[in-house]
């Protein structure tokens, strides 16, 4: 990855060691400093505290969908970005946005959200960060982050002040954000509370506990629902609510907007769309489940509000004669992978993240 770093600046030696990481996969893990994630945290916390619960983005960007503590994948996309140059020859400074979703399930959730805050704190603008319903201390609590950071900090005492640092980060994130006016993004979905984007705009933060809020909760944990109208409990969740076609419709054509983006749900291809493209969900996090090679994916919005997809294949050691890194653009994508409203809710293989208070049992092949 290439960056211009101010020559004093304080976390130049944490950021050579995330990048250096993924080249070097034989070399010893990162060792932390609990104090200087602590600072980390509470510098980006700063930054962050002063945007705007809804977030205002102009094109061109990338969006980043759930990446899930999958750090040589982050490592991928951001270094593909990096290394791109432009018709003069300069480093391309693509902006991102990323819907949430940085932490739990993987093995390197630290590392990953250690990295996004340093990135942070050089290029405030270039790095959009939103908030995920795993950013909140009730789930990571319990899917990973909080075990990782008591292993790779290994005191206990010390352990719980990076998690509870992070976690003060978290309560500050955005919740939503409008790429140049047009495409509503957040990490889960629409909600019945959302008449207005000034509904958004008025979301008062710190917000510990999301779930307490309607309208936040949605944005971190509503699923679309084929074959359906409206809004219903979302029983497979245990939390929020499934939300129909006619529901999206309705909502882009209140606010004035063309596309939702949201991330919040594994797709085999990396994204899947929804009510004849008006909406789509983006999923960076290849190989997901250990037994379903799924691709991540990436989507770019250029100048024009026009869009294409890369596609994150799993690394060659995953799959037997793939490729480290694959690029596919407006791949066909017939496998939508969103609940329908005829689905039996037994057969429904979504963890109850919302109500669980015990961690899931998946097993990832790492």
């Amino acid at each position: 990855m290439e960056h211009t770093v101010p020559f004093d600046f304080k976390y130049k030696k944490l950021l050579t060691d995330l990048v250096k990481r993924p080249r070097l996969p034989s070399s010893p893990k990162i060792q932390f400093d609990y104090k200087e994630l602590v600072q980390l945290a509470s510098d980006v916390r700063d930054i962050v505290s002063q945007e705007p619960s809804l977030l205002e983005v102009k094109a061109p960007c990338v969006i980043v969908g759930d990446i899930h503590g999958q750090y040589l994948d982050l490592h991928r996309i951001m270094a593909m970005f990096d290394t791109e140059r432009n018709a003069s020859h300069e480093p391309n400074l693509t902006k991102f946005l990323f819907l949430g979703d940085y932490i739990d399930r993987g093995p390197d959730s630290l590392d990953c959200i250690t990295l996004l805050c340093v990135l942070k704190m050089i290029r405030p603008k270039r790095y959009n960060m939103l908030r995920g319903n795993h950013e909140t201390q009730a789930i990571n609590r319990v899917y990973g982050f909080f075990d990782e950071i008591n292993r790779k900090i290994g005191n206990a005492e010390e352990a719980f002040e990076v998690w509870r640092a992070f976690n003060d980060l978290f309560a500050v994130l955005p919740l939503a954000a409008v790429v140049s006016k047009r495409i509503l993004c957040m990490h889960g979905g629409i909600s019945p509370k959302l008449q207005s984007l000034d509904d958004i705009r008025a979301i008062k933060r710190p917000l510990d506990e999301p779930n307490q809020v309607e309208l936040a909760c949605d944005l971190l944990w509503a699923d679309p629902m084929t074959d359906f109208a409206g809004f219903k409990h979302n029983h497979v969740r245990g939390v929020s609510v499934y939300f129909g076609e006619d529901a999206i419709l309705q909502v882009l054509e209140k606010l004035q907007l063309q596309l939702v983006v949201r991330a919040h749900q594994m797709m085999m291809n990396g994204y899947g769309f929804f009510c004849k493209r008006k909406l789509v969900t983006v999923f960076s996090a290849p190989r997901y489940y250990p037994d379903k090679p799924n691709r991540g994916a990436v989507m770019e919005v250029d100048k024009r509000l026009r869009t294409r997809f890369r596609i994150i294949n799993p690394t060659y050691d995953e799959i037997q004669g793939g490729k480290f890194f694959e690029v596919l653009y407006d791949r066909d994508n017939n496998d939508s992978g969103y609940v329908s409203s005829t689905a039996s809710s037994a057969s429904a293989s979504t963890v109850k993240e919302g109500v669980a208070k015990v961690p899931s049992k998946r097993s990832r092949e790492r």
